[in-house]
């Protein structure tokens, strides 16, 4: 790779963060739905499903509406409520909290791992206590945590395990995919993910009753199985929530996941690019992707100096940075107050993303990468 000088004068496009990947295919499937009676729950719900399932190879697969209702499902699931802990990474999307909140639950945090910025699972042994209900880690970026010492952990203490996965379609673990390992996996096909149905999410369920209970509830508590008049046959015998999928939603996520493996291996060609190109840079520490998995590459994030003039200086060349998510114990619904959490604050000031998605060309990733080895 041929490193040029660059100059602010020659920085004449931005590069965006974050680019929409939507399957040239997603037009013609969403025309043969609307030529049906079918646009809400139907038939192409149950079809993309079962093609999720068949993919990751997992027992039982639930579409939702996002990852958040996903999460929430989980949560009700593991037996979650009022007064319970759930232990989670402080860097990650507020909505992995959220729900957590909706049961009446207590966030706790546990820190971080500084190489891989993935929640340690010494540190959460550390932060059980008689009120844990469940453990929620989060593949941040798409490198997937340390599921067999986390759910290991669970056993021992008899807790659950419910993984988001927002991050992480695609990913393998210790060469299982993501979604098989722990009792609750949370998916997201949400605008900015490697694919999207514009919004949406998959929870994945190893115990089929915890599966079926799923599907009651993502529909205000009906069994959408029952077959025969609708009025008064069938019971409602638990509070469900308005959290299904529709048709139109499962016929993109259909001819998405056939490009999966084409975004999966175009998003690693990019970062593997970035990795040769910026290993040796003063002031740059890559986040360690480890050789027992695969990452999603959901985010390129990299530790750097002084990082507000890192971002002045890539946005003087039109090259969009983002720190994506901060640490959600600053928020005031959670106590606005830094925790004792000394590997977030040690990384805190450094964490930052690149650009990462199928539209940008090997030629835009060099010029961000001549940009970074010029200095800030």
């Amino acid at each position: 790779m041929a490193h040029q000088v660059q100059t602010k004068q020659t920085a004449q496009r931005t590069i965006p963060l974050f680019w929409p990947y939507v399957s040239p295919k997603a037009a013609a499937a969403l025309q043969d739905v609307l030529g049906t009676r079918w646009v809400g729950q139907g038939p192409r719900v149950e079809r993309a499903e079962d093609e999720f399932r068949f993919r990751f190879n997992v027992p039982h697969a639930v579409s939702v509406n996002s990852c958040t209702s996903a999460l929430h499902l989980a949560l009700i699931l593991a037996g979650v409520r009022d007064g319970d802990e759930v232990i989670t990474t402080p860097l990650t999307c507020y909505a992995t909290v959220a729900p957590i909140l909706y049961q009446r639950a207590k966030p706790v945090f546990a820190d971080i791992r500084p190489d891989d910025l993935n929640i340690d699972p010494e540190a959460i042994e550390r932060t059980i206590t008689d009120r844990t209900r469940a453990i929620l880690p989060v593949h941040w970026a798409g490198e997937p945590c340390d599921l067999d010492e986390i759910n290991a952990i669970a056993r021992e203490r008899g807790i659950q395990v419910i993984e988001d996965a927002a991050h992480a379609l695609g990913a393998v673990y210790r060469g299982r995919f993501i979604g098989a390992a722990s009792p609750f996996t949370c998916f997201s096909f949400q605008a900015i993910k490697q694919i999207t149905t514009g919004d949406g999410g998959m929870l994945t369920v190893l115990d089929e009753a915890a599966a079926e209970r799923a599907r009651k509830l993502r529909w205000f508590g009906i069994d959408r199985n029952f077959k025969g008049d609708i009025y008064g046959k069938f019971q409602i015998e638990e509070l469900g929530f308005k959290y299904h999928m529709n048709d139109l939603a499962a016929a993109i996520l259909m001819v998405e996941l056939e490009d999966l493996d084409a975004v999966g291996a175009r998003r690693a060609e990019i970062v593997a690019r970035y990795r040769q190109g910026l290993k040796d840079v003063p002031g740059v520490k890559l986040v360690t992707q480890r050789e027992d998995r695969k990452s999603a590459n959901w985010l390129f994030n990299i530790l750097v100096e002084r990082r507000a003039d890192f971002q002045r200086r890539l946005s003087d060349f039109g090259i969009e940075t983002s720190l994506v998510h901060i640490r959600c114990d600053v928020y005031p619904i959670l106590g606005g107050r830094r925790q004792a959490l000394p590997v977030m604050d040690a990384l805190e000031p450094k964490y930052i993303a690149l650009p990462l998605h199928c539209s940008l060309t090997n030629e835009d990733v060099d010029f961000i990468i001549d940009t970074i080895r010029q200095g800030w």
